[in-house]
């Protein structure tokens, strides 16, 4: 009971399910750099927690697979109870380097309050396709987020005190690594990016990446709808507006050589351009209402 009370100056914490055959390496090595080492088992079905145990993490297990957001969300409680320095977060897979963890948790010392470990200097060595749904994903965040961050969906960061007291998230699944950048902004916390070696395992993930990647833009299209409702449904309503501009001019054209009333275009035309002023005018009073808040 001892060891418990004792300060906490950095603490890490790991996500994991079903990853027996990397956490024992990963809490391992983090253990050089860290006071404390937490792994929430996330349901996992394999021996995950005990190798875990074994290597020398406080284990934290939830029953049943409730997703990397909850897992994230158990470990920030955690967090809290400890009141570290700083809370270094990566994932179970083995595609983080934990002997980078000085270089990431260095910017909190100056002052920052959320650091994302950057793979974006060696993107080459993720495979192209990984890349094009990263690059989707991180753009959208971005809008999100207002903020600058290339790489949003980086597992390895680091957060201050200040970070794990304010963050309050809500994503279960892996849209809570674009959300955690989103609240930061909403805090105004500082947010900065180091750069992080990208290490690809082709066995590290067990999930489809097309399916995992649609999961999280959909989620993050979302955010941008309820942060931004002005561009969202501005553009939306823009894009359906131009389309009924378009169709309505091929009316105009069939009209005037041949003489003839094309009523199923007109009726698509005026579908969109209602569609598209009603899209819009749902912009203006959503952004009128968030500015209220």
């Amino acid at each position: 009971m001892e060891t418990q009370q004792t300060e906490v100056n950095v603490l890490a914490g790991i996500p994991a399910y079903n990853e027996a055959r990397y956490i024992g390496s990963i809490v391992l090595q983090a253990r050089q750099y860290v006071d404390e080492v937490i792994v929430v088992d996330d349901g996992s079905m394999d021996n995950t927690a005990r190798v875990a145990e074994l290597a020398g993490a406080t284990v934290i297990r939830h029953p049943a697979n409730r997703g990397k957001g909850a897992a994230i969300q158990s470990i920030l409680t955690e967090a809290r109870n400890r009141n570290p320095d700083t809370l270094v977060l990566l994932d179970a897979d083995s595609q983080h380097d934990p002997n980078e963890i000085p270089s990431l948790i260095k910017p909190i010392s100056e002052g920052f309050d959320l650091v994302i470990g950057s793979r974006e200097a060696q993107k080459d060595k993720t495979p192209r396709y990984r890349r094009i749904g990263q690059k989707v994903i991180s753009r959208s965040s971005r809008l999100a987020s207002k903020t600058n961050i290339f790489d949003s969906e980086s597992g390895f960061r680091a957060l201050s005190p200040k970070a794990i007291n304010e963050l309050d998230l809500k994503a279960t699944g892996f849209a809570i690594e674009s959300e955690m950048i989103t609240r930061a902004a909403d805090k105004n916390l500082r947010i900065t990016e180091v750069p992080i070696s990208n290490i690809y395992t082709k066995d590290g993930s067990t999930l489809n990446p097309i399916r995992h990647g649609i999961d999280v833009l959909s989620q993050i299209i979302v955010m941008i709808s309820q942060r931004r409702p002005l561009f969202f449904f501005g553009l939306a309503g823009g894009i359906l507006l131009v389309v009924g501009l378009i169709i309505g001019i091929r009316v105009l054209n069939i009209a005037a050589t041949t003489g003839e009333h094309a009523i199923g275009h007109t009726i698509l035309t005026t579908l969109f351009i209602i569609a598209g002023m009603s899209s819009i005018f749902t912009g203006i009073i959503l952004n009128a209402l968030n500015r209220r808040k």
